[in-house]
């Protein structure tokens, strides 16, 4: 059914801009309703991937640990070995006395010192993976808060049902004054 513009009168034309304006609006609030869904959805996703991330890392970063210990303590096994056979050998040796002493506490002294450096490393080891584990931490929370921030701007780009009335009131607020100017 077409209608001819030139038989409708300013009032009718009004009614027909309202209601092209309340649809318009209103598939645009659901659009706008749609895409926040979406985005609310992605940064769900986004916080989850976050946390695996850094549950991988952080296992990655104690299988490291746990390996540098088992290591750690394979050489401090063999250091004490060592030590034990320098003693047996000084001690089945023909020196006696002092020169014999002298030989033990060398070997001894030696031995510390390499379980210094041993320990030194682990320390070292330890204290690295600290830090790794709280700049994975960080790395998570950065992660976690761009999701936070990302769904709360999805958040904000929802429109409701009243902003749709208010659109259209608004639009034909401004229309009728605009008639009435030119009436």
């Amino acid at each position: 059914m077409c209608v001819d513009p030139a038989t409708l009168t300013v009032t009718q034309l009004m009614v027909a801009q309202l209601g092209l304006t309340a649809v318009t609006a209103g598939m645009q609030m659901q659009r706008a309703n749609r895409m926040a869904q979406y985005q609310g959805q992605a940064a769900v996703k986004q916080a989850e991937s976050a946390n695996r991330a850094a549950g991988l890392k952080q296992e990655a970063f104690a299988s490291r640990l746990r390996e540098d210990r088992q290591a750690t303590a394979q050489e401090s096994m063999a250091v004490n070995r060592k030590r034990m056979q320098a003693i047996g050998a000084i001690r089945a040796s023909e020196k006696s006395g002092l020169a014999k002493s002298i030989l033990e506490i060398d070997a001894e002294r030696q031995a510390g010192n390499l379980q210094s450096i041993l320990q030194q490393n682990m320390d070292s080891a330890s204290q690295q993976y600290r830090r790794n584990i709280l700049g994975v931490e960080a790395e998570r929370d950065s992660r976690t808060n761009q999701a936070i921030d990302f769904r709360n701007q999805a958040s904000a780009n929802q429109r409701s049902l009243l902003d749709v009335i208010a659109q259209t009131a608004n639009t034909g607020l401004t229309n009728y004054i605009n008639y009435q100017a030119l009436a």
